[in-house]
């Protein structure tokens, strides 16, 4: 007897698909509270909402492209590499990394 293909393999996304399940709460988290903001919102809260949604797609790039870290390893490396470039970022750029942060740890929250 032949055994299936898929019997005893594992998954690219993790021991237990547990990155699978994260990407799915971010998108779900990024449809229910991180809506596309409309033209007509204020010129900050739409650049805030536009750094916050850049912040979750990067975070669900990066869950995709490290299929075997767990979801709090590549979120808690997303966290640090942008406290880094906050820290290196003229003043005025220092708001979108702070955004990514806010989001990031939200998220991570989340998982939990």
């Amino acid at each position: 007897m032949k055994l299936s293909p898929n019997k005893d393999s594992f998954s690219f996304l993790g021991e237990d698909g547990m990155n699978d399940e994260a990407v799915t709460t971010i998108f779900r988290y990024l449809e229910e509270c991180l809506f596309e903001p409309t033209k007509d919102w204020p010129k900050d809260e739409f650049e805030k909402r536009s750094y916050e949604r850049w912040a979750a797609y990067e975070i669900v790039e990066s869950l995709m492209d490290h299929p075997f870290a767990t979801a709090d390893t590549v979120i808690s490396e997303f966290i640090i590499k942008m406290i880094c470039f906050a820290n290196l970022a003229k003043e005025q750029q220092k708001r979108q990394f702070i955004f990514a942060i806010d989001v990031a740890e939200t998220i991570q929250s989340l998982l939990l």
